[in-house]
């Protein structure tokens, strides 16, 4: 962002409490992070349930903030500290409209084509995919980290350099209409939707809805925009019907799966003996064949998707498997690690849901390994009456997987516990903790070199520490 303190005013329709010494400075950076700000930037005030931002307008000041966005009126000190470091402080209805109004107006002014991702599974990896195809021939900016939320969606956009060619977007969401609202921001003029799972359910009650709530993406998209959506998929007609694409000139590219009928799809796919999977890619008349850089077969999808982004921007069938080649996982998605004792860690301890977790069990599966493979797997959130059966499952999962032993950590992993048992898995094989540290150390006393761990949960059990300590081990 480039924006003038007037430009900010005008933009936000704030009042100008302070005015700043520099009438004609420029504000290149934002941040609602009072410890993250850096001299020139903005800084806005959120307000959460713990913490008010507006108390630490004078801190971003000091760190040398050229504008503070305040919701409430400043006190004397806070008017004193802006006239003291030249300033300036515009009062605001709210921060984050703030944002996303400043996000709205940087949009307006970018020539980029923005590619929006989606998806109950995958979104993160595919949008991580799609950076690194397009970034290989194309000025590119992404989504960076878990940015991908109500606010964080808008902050992409908002620092997005001025020479940005392609923006990749990555939009998660947990209720019907918040894809829509950060479409509004984000103006995409492709969209990718990975697939509908049952992530969701506890807040939009059917899968039905879940297709609904992705399909915002789809609706947004201009006439000669460009739907991707899973040539496999249970409820791509459905998106396609409802979105009512054809009547609205939204062009449909298929991928994924190994039927020709899909504009980009794979064949003949194996796995090398660290799971990196090898496949013939097909798109058109076209065809390579390729040794895919991160891990999984169910990666294979993610990199069929990406490859039509790319394709449909102008690249070659052969500079997309180039950059595929390439790709490396995103943080905290089947990273590997290695542990002090030489034990090998798989770090998917980001995000997981039933899909996911049976994928990344696959994964370990499939690597060849010398020693023995643990799998420390905890609860999975959102998934309202899919709850049950989804982590029941995923223990069925974890026995026919092979998995030498498993840690089900928290309340709900009891049920993974249970699946892994009642699908033949060994009682001593199966361990049952409360919490992180508890997993660390079931864990720790078992590894020994030439072991693979896996380490998977969903992002609120903070199973990273599991990584940090068996890493350590």
């Amino acid at each position: 962002m480039k924006f003038s303190i007037q430009d900010i005013v005008r933009i936000t329709g704030g009042d100008l409490s302070v005015a700043p010494l520099d009438a004609q400075a420029r504000v290149c950076g934002l941040s609602w992070d009072s410890r993250s700000v850096e001299p020139g930037w903005a800084y806005v005030a959120i307000v959460g349930e713990r913490v008010d931002g507006n108390d630490y307008a004078a801190s971003a000041m000091r760190s040398g903030a050229a504008v503070a966005l305040m919701s409430r009126v400043p006190s004397e000190d806070e008017a004193a500290c802006a006239r003291e470091t030249g300033a300036a402080i515009v009062v605001v209805k709210d921060g984050e409209e703030a944002i996303i109004a400043l996000a709205r107006a940087w949009r307006a002014m970018l020539t980029a084509t923005v590619v929006g991702i989606t998806g109950s599974v995958g979104k993160t990896t595919t949008k991580g995919l799609v950076r690194q195809v397009l970034s290989s021939k194309f000025r590119t900016h992404a989504t960076k980290g878990n940015y991908n939320n109500q606010l964080g969606a808008p902050y992409t956009v908002l620092i997005t350099p001025e020479d940005c060619e392609m923006l990749v977007v990555e939009m998660g969401m947990d209720h019907a209409g918040e894809i829509a609202r950060i479409c509004k921001t984000a103006r995409p003029d492709m969209g990718v939707i990975t697939n509908v799972g049952v992530s969701h359910l506890e807040y939009l009650g059917t899968r039905e809805n879940i297709a609904r709530a992705k399909a915002e993406l789809v609706d947004a998209l201009p006439e000669g925009g460009t739907a991707f959506l899973q040539a496999q998929g249970e409820f791509t007609d459905f998106i396609r019907a409802h979105s009512r694409t054809e009547e609205h000139g939204v062009n449909v590219t298929l991928f994924g799966g190994s039927d020709s009928c899909a504009d980009v799809y794979a064949t003949d796919v194996e796995l090398d003996d660290e799971s990196h999977p090898r496949f013939t890619l097909h798109a058109g008349d076209a065809s390579v064949r390729l040794t895919l850089g991160l891990r999984g077969i169910h990666n294979v999808d993610n990199a069929c998707a990406a490859a039509a982004v790319g394709l449909a921007c102008g690249m070659s069938l052969d500079e997309v498997a180039s950059a595929l080649e390439a790709a490396e996982p995103e943080a905290g998605r089947a990273q590997l690690k290695r542990a002090a004792c030489g034990a090998l860690v798989f770090d998917d301890a980001y995000n997981a849901s039933p899909a996911s977790m049976k994928a990344s069990l696959q994964m370990l599966s499939s690597y060849k390994a010398a020693g023995k493979k643990i799998a420390v797997l905890g609860d999975m959130g959102e998934l309202g009456q899919a709850s049950d059966s989804g982590h029941y499952d995923t223990g069925t999962a974890a026995a026919q997987a092979g998995v030498d032993v498993l840690v089900c950590v928290g309340e709900l992993a009891g049920r993974i516990a249970q699946g892994a048992i009642d699908a033949g898995m060994a009682a001593e094989q199966v361990i049952s903790v409360s919490d992180a540290q508890a997993a660390v150390d079931a864990v720790k006393p078992r590894l020994s070199e030439g072991d693979v761990v896996l380490v998977k949960a969903s992002h609120f059990m903070g199973l990273d520490r599991v990584v940090e300590g068996v890493v350590g081990a």
